[in-house]
């Protein structure tokens, strides 16, 4: 009984955690989008606010559920939360839910896309490193790796955009986004590269914790012992090393997918990909509270799930964790 309330008692205890750091979360993105100067009127309407009666103000203060104190407000939307009701966009008038379904499924497919192109091209070239440490392939694959890390996204979307539109005339409109539903090739056409941009960083990365994780091993008593017995180096090095190194690369992979939930604001700002990132951008633009909320939220919930599922299967791969 002892054994099988173990994992119970951490699945239970991890997501109280989650909610009370979802909670923190709520409450952290309420205060800061409010302490933004104007509000969602001047966003709304611009320099034309100024020409406001006060009884119009009003009006629209009203309209718009400002006339409410803030607790009222916060309470009000996460109540809705709570029961499924995300709100309606105070820019465009739809439901926020209906928005977030739109965008949701352009976001984790360029996420995956990514993840896909980054982690086996990282973990080769960690293998690759850590094959011989110090020597120049090392020192080769760690120079491009810092220069990965180093390179801001923004600035290699920018150089990739220029480069396609002078070569192959190819300008980003999100007008023209192909859904994976109506067209593979096209949807494709129009992922690949911002998945490039973002595999960049994420190969970097991946490519430090693999070859981190490989020296350690490499060094460990079970692959003395397996090469003492006369393993081939080729199993010693993908049967035990990479196999023992499986764990820190599967964490590092689980925190970078749920970071590009959240974190391909300026890509699809820079590509018009009408993702979680574009929309989230464009709702801080006009203030609309109910989108930014809602939408945060949202990648702060799958942010922690996904963790929380990379730490189930670490204690799976990994007995000593339990």
């Amino acid at each position: 009984m002892a054994g099988s309330g173990g994992p119970l008692r951490f699945v239970l205890g991890r997501l109280a955690g989650t909610a009370v750091t979802l909670f923190g979360v709520a409450v952290v993105v309420f205060v800061v989008l409010r302490a933004l100067p104007g509000d969602t009127i001047t966003a709304k309407l611009g320099t034309e606010a100024a020409a406001l009666d006060p009884d119009q103000r009003a009006a629209l203060t009203r309209y718009y559920g400002l006339d409410k104190g803030p607790v009222e407000q916060f309470l009000g939307w996460l109540g809705g939360v709570c029961q499924g009701r995300l709100g309606v966009s105070l820019d465009t008038g739809v439901p926020v839910r209906t928005l977030i379904a739109d965008a949701l499924p352009v976001t984790v497919e360029l996420a995956l896309l990514a993840m896909l192109i980054a982690t086996p091209v990282g973990v080769a070239l960690g293998i690759l490193a850590a094959s011989r440490p110090g020597r120049a392939r090392d020192l080769t694959t760690q120079t491009l790796g810092l220069f990965g890390l180093a390179l801001p996204e923004f600035v290699l979307a920018s150089v990739c955009v220029a480069v396609l539109a002078t070569v192959f005339s190819y300008f980003p409109d999100p007008g023209t986004y192909t859904p994976l539903t109506e067209s593979v090739g096209g949807n494709l056409s129009q992922l690949i590269y911002p998945a490039l941009v973002l595999a960049v960083g994420l190969a970097a990365t991946i490519m430090r914790t693999t070859r981190t994780a490989y020296l350690e091993n490499a060094r460990s008593e079970f692959v003395r012992t397996a090469r003492g017995k006369g393993v081939s180096p080729l199993r010693v090095r993908l049967g035990h090393i990479l196999r023992a190194s499986l764990v820190p690369i599967l964490t590092m992979t689980g925190i970078q997918f749920g970071y590009l939930l959240g974190g391909t604001v300026i890509v699809e700002q820079v590509f018009a990909l009408p993702g979680l990132g574009r929309l989230l951008l464009q709702g801080i633009t006009q203030q609309d509270y109910a989108v930014v909320q809602s939408t945060t939220l949202l990648v702060a919930t799958a942010f922690v799930l996904v963790n929380l599922a990379v730490d189930l299967l670490y204690r799976l791969l990994d007995p000593r964790t339990r």
